[in-house]
């Protein structure tokens, strides 16, 4: 028989080709399907398988090893199929390369007939059954390693392998080429990028990741198309004798694919079978959906790559920063604008943002606008490539932000973790600065060797210092808009209102070393010194000891003196003002009316002092505040303290482990809840007031953080204020291990925008009114919905005015007044553990609420509120005199200016602080937190949880921190001094108080019902003081006994 015969001349058999795919799919999709029913069927009676138990030695025998051998094999076929071990991933690429060859054979067999008689087998023929019989040994791997056999038989690779495998071997067998369905190889060019990670051709570059994606699926799409319009077109219709049959080649479908995918249809070629133009009316929605969405991204990714993949090309002598972690248009435009804010002076450092993306066109807009300061570089700290390309070894530091509207805030933490650990594992030396969101995640940098505060590595933990800021203000009404225009850079707006407020509003804290000519002086003399000649404010210094221990101090007291090279917190206007400290010299500068034009004397030794003292850049660990110990100082001590030894032995005084908090047995929950009528019965007077919103599934606010500042130890008892929670009872279970161990603190339950809980509670007699939301946060502007109405409930609320003192305020938690006073049972009873029972109640008369409510009563609070929204656009809500106007900015409207609002917004700021000046967190710790030092963190990252302590003289000796306090004109002490502007008493509380004044809190100009006050930072020495005034100042412990 001639092997050139072909007994299927002119008949047509594509039929065949296809039936011979169909039957081998559906023959095993049947058969597994039964075999899946009878296995359920027989496993389902229990007399099989005893029956089976029963079965003779030889039987087992046999079976066993059968049963194994299959586990073997698919543990094998499991290896060399997955990715996961090697011989899979070198499987993976050698299958890919053999469909790419598939598909190059393919296109050489398209040149001939759809199907035709084989006279002989055709090199191409051989090779394509070869790459075919690759493919089968492939699927039955894969078919072996399959947990579900259903799954896998209707998988897209199998049904690939169905229809181009057995039509080879059916060609083989009748001698008849038929080019079927071959084209769909090209579908497996979508494992292009799996193959490319495998080879490690680029390193998870997440933008050459969708790059090739995109690639890969365009072309996979065009190539499995223009194989099914070859198809039909040189097939002709089924039902007609090839009388429309149109011969074309593969590649002139490609190009008519092209031009109508594009949109352009030159109309040179058209499909004329049936089939073909239904195809092609499918194609055109189909194609031009992948046309239009994927062809620009391509565009862009490819014209980006050239931009924003680059490398930095070092410059002797130029400074640059890395920032990386969340990066949108509003944290980069804040960062910049408050990096490159014209108080600092000229600002010579490059910032580069590494960032896992391509930007918008708004995001790159922004940077092409500061192309002369910013350079955007797509890559990530996580790779090392990314971090040789910034040169992260050599720059000045690596600021990480975070994304303050995240929903998972623990997860955003690790997330910035991760970054931090990647960077020091590159270069330990690289000073990083990290924002983070839970005050929890500070503590795992402590377990980080590398993480060094000499360095200048600081951590910005949003939460913490909101709250702080916050707690404090509790204490000082008006300190957290103080502080914030203290800590952070503002542009000067035109608006001619609240003079006296924008005045302080544009003065800052900078940190410069002190000329020789304050050596050996006090702090009050250093601090008049400034005020009185260089018009500056010196609030604190860095005091390095003998053991070389550095530390911030506030206000330290006399004994403490100046070393020379010590450098000062100075509150100036800008950068230059604060020089002038640096610069003095008593012989020079001491008659210079101009201060602007003071420059450095030749007889001065500063530059000395700066080769010395600028080895350190930091600190070496946060500060507590705390005056080195030293026999002039205890002496002094036991001189001065003689009221609070006193004090000593009539109260019980105690401490947490670490010496910084006022401390209580664990209390349960339980034991402070209260009901309406029990609150009702305490009359709660100067007490604090927190509303809470959130619920069981809210993230934690961490009011650990609030409460610290308002139990730290250099408090004394008296001036330990009670704090009340309103809120969900099922959140504030969630919270209250956190704090259980913090005396003088209820809760009720129930809901801040209710009237009665709010009455019952007295909120008109609270010292603060403090309004949190732990809902998730997001960028929506109806975030601070029920924040606000908290707040026009509480500033509607009514009140009738008490003219007496029921019999029952003995009962109150409030301040008193006598420290010598012995506390109530009940209050004695609650500090200890014991909760206002009903029965412990039950004899204290209640007023009727009926007599408490009338339409006749005083509108409007007369208690302070202090609010806090996460979209500070809406502070127009807030406050009735912010909507009349144009909004201009939180800092500007009259809410923030009396401190009743807070924002975190006003916290990115510290970023770029904390770069410039690395002693910003230590003195913010010093100020706000109550004392944060590696002892705490180191205690809160074991078990979160805050221990007793045994009281000793270390113990009293923590306790000697200055602290911020509000006092009056009108009252003790600063009644007995004789001040008719700001100088005067500056300089009158330092020398016979040793009281440290900076602020004033002024009440508004008539008309004024609601008496609202508003904030003057830093004043101007020639400023009239009026008897209303309340003063911001710092005052030692040891003067605590004027604060009774």
């Amino acid at each position: 028989m001639a092997t050139n015969s072909c007994i299927y001349q002119g008949q047509k058999l594509w039929w065949a080709f296809l039936l011979s795919s169909l039957c081998l799919f559906l023959g095993g999709l049947l058969s597994m399907f039964l075999w899946k029913v009878i296995h359920t069927g027989i496993n389902s009676f229990g007399h099989f398988r005893h029956r089976r138990q029963r079965c003779t030695r030889r039987q087992s025998i046999i079976v066993t090893p059968v049963f194994r051998l299959s586990k073997a094999l698919k543990k094998w076929a499991f290896s060399m199929t997955s990715t996961q071990y090697l011989p899979g991933k070198v499987l993976m690429v050698l299958i890919f390369c053999v469909n790419i060859g598939s598909i190059l054979t393919y296109i050489i067999l398209s040149a001939g007939p759809v199907e035709y008689c084989m006279k002989e087998y055709s090199p191409a023929f051989l090779v394509d059954l070869s790459f075919n019989i690759c493919h089968l040994l492939y699927f039955g791997l894969r078919f072996m390693a399959a947990q579900n056999k259903l799954t896998f038989w209707v998988d897209l690779r199998s049904l690939v392998d169905f229809f181009t495998i057995p039509p080879s071997f059916v060609s083989l067998f009748y001698r008849r080429s038929w080019l079927g369905l071959r084209f769909i190889r090209g579908l497996h060019v979508l494992d292009l990028t799996d193959v490319l990670q495998i080879l490690n051709v680029f390193n998870s570059n997440r933008s050459t990741l969708k790059l090739t994606y995109l690639v890969a699926i365009l072309t996979g799409t065009l190539l499995t198309s223009a194989g099914l319009a070859h198809l039909l077109e040189n097939a002709s219709d089924p039902w007609l004798d090839s009388s429309d049959l149109q011969s074309l080649q593969y590649f002139e479908c490609v190009y008519f694919l092209v031009v109508t995918m594009s949109t352009v249809g030159f109309g040179d070629m058209a499909m004329k079978t049936t089939f073909g133009r239904i195809f092609v009316v499918i194609f055109i929605l189909i194609g031009m959906g992948l046309f239009t969405t994927y062809i620009p991204e391509v565009v862009s990714i490819i014209k980006n790559r050239k931009r924003f993949d680059g490398s930095v090309t070092a410059v002797p002598g130029q400074t640059y920063v890395v920032v990386c972690g969340h990066i949108t248009l509003s944290s980069a435009s804040a960062f910049m604008k408050d990096f490159l804010h014209e108080n600092r002076g000229e600002v010579e450092a490059k910032v580069f943002f590494l960032g896992n993306f391509c930007p918008d066109p708004e995001l790159e807009a922004f940077f092409l606008r500061s192309s002369l300061k910013v350079t955007f570089y797509q890559g990530s700290v996580m790779e090392r490539r990314d971090l040789d390309r910034v040169m992260m070894h050599k720059v000045a530091a690596c600021l990480i932000l975070c994304d303050r509207f995240t929903l998972d805030q623990q997860k955003e933490d690790n997330i910035n973790l991760m970054r931090v650990i990647s960077i020091k594992k590159y270069c330990p030396t690289t000073r990083i600065i990290v924002q983070m969101l839970k005050h929890n995640s500070k503590a795992f940098l402590q377990n980080m060797p590398t993480w060094s505060w000499r360095h200048g590595d600081a951590v910005i933990c949003l939460s913490e210092l909101k709250l702080s800021f916050m707690s404090q203000s509790c204490r000082v009404p008006g300190l957290s808009t103080l502080l914030a225009n203290l800590f952070t850079m503002q542009s000067k707006v035109r608006n001619q209102s609240q003079t006296l407020y924008r005045k302080g509003l544009y003065s800052g804290i900078y940190t410069e070393y002190l000329s020789p000519c304050f050596t050996e002086m006090s702090f009050s003399q250093a601090s008049k010194l400034c005020f009185l000649k260089l018009k500056l404010l010196l609030i604190g210094i860095e005091y390095q000891s003998e053991d070389q221990e550095l530390s911030v101090l506030v206000n330290p007291p006399t004994h403490i003196k100046l070393k020379l090279g010590t450098r000062g917190f100075l509150i100036a206007s800008n950068a230059s003002d604060a020089r002038r400290a640096s610069m003095y010299c008593s012989v020079c500068h001491s008659d210079m009316k101009d201060l602007s034009k003071m420059k450095p004397c030749m007889c001065s030794e500063l530059k000395e002092v700066m080769s010395h003292t600028s080895q350190s850049l930091g600190l070496n660990s946060p500060s507590l505040g705390v005056p080195p110990f030293s026999p002039e100082g205890e002496a002094l001590w036991q001189r001065e303290c003689v009221w609070e030894q006193q004090v000593a032995h009539t109260e019980e005084v105690r401490l947490d482990s670490t010496g910084l908090f006022h401390w209580c047995p664990p209390v349960p929950l339980q034991a402070v809840s209260l009901t309406r009528q029990s609150a009702s019965a305490l009359e709660l007077k100067d007490h604090v007031l927190v509303c809470l919103f959130g619920d069981q599934g809210s993230s934690l606010l961490g009011l650990g953080d609030f409460m610290m500042p308002l139990r730290a130890s250099s408090l004394t008892t008296p001036e330990l204020r009670t704090v009340v929670f309103l809120g969900d009872p099922q959140y504030f279970s969630r919270e209250w291990p956190s704090i259980h161990y913090f005396p003088n603190i209820y809760f009720l339950p129930g809901y801040p925008l209710c009237g009665a809980d709010l009455r019952a509670l007295t909120v008109e007699r609270c010292c603060m009114a403090v309004v949190l939301s732990s809902l998730p946060s997001s960028s929506d502007i109806m975030q601070d919905n029920e924040t606000i109405l908290c707040c026009v409930t509480l500033q509607r609320l009514r009140f009738r005015p008490v003219a007496a003192l029921r019999s029952i305020h003995s009962l109150t938690h409030g301040l008193p007044h006598n420290p010598n006073r012995r506390q109530p049972a009940l209050q004695q009873e609650i500090n200890h553990g014991c909760g206002p029972s009903q029965e412990n109640l039950s004899h204290i008369p209640v007023l009727n609420k009926k007599q408490e409510i009338t339409t006749a009563d005083s509108a409007g609070p007369t208690f302070p509120l202090l609010v806090e929204l996460v979209h500070s656009s809406n502070v127009c809500l807030v406050n009735d005199m912010d909507g009349q106007g144009e909004f201009f900015s939180l800092t500007l409207s009259q809410a923030f200016s009396s401190g009743s609002v807070f924002s975190v917004d006003l916290l990115d700021s510290l970023m770029a602080a904390t770069y410039f000046n690395p002693n910003v967190p230590g003195l913010i710790c010093a100020l706000v937190t109550g004392g944060d030092t590696p002892l705490l963190e180191a205690q809160l990252s074991e078990d979160n949880h805050l221990r007793g302590g045994e009281m000793s003289q270390k113990m009293w000796a923590l306790r000697q921190r200055s602290k911020l306090a509000q006092l009056a004109l009108q009252d003790k002490p600063l009644n007995s001094l004789s001040c008719r502007n700001f100088k005067d008493l500056f300089c009158q509380s330092l020398d016979s108080l040793e009281i440290f004044c900076f602020g004033l809190y002024r009440l508004l100009d008539a008309p004024n019902p609601t008496m609202e006050r508003f904030v003057i930072t830093n004043p101007a020495a020639e400023l009239v003081l009026l008897p209303s005034d309340r003063v911001f100042c710092s005052i030692p412990f040891h003067q605590s006994h004027l604060l009774i």
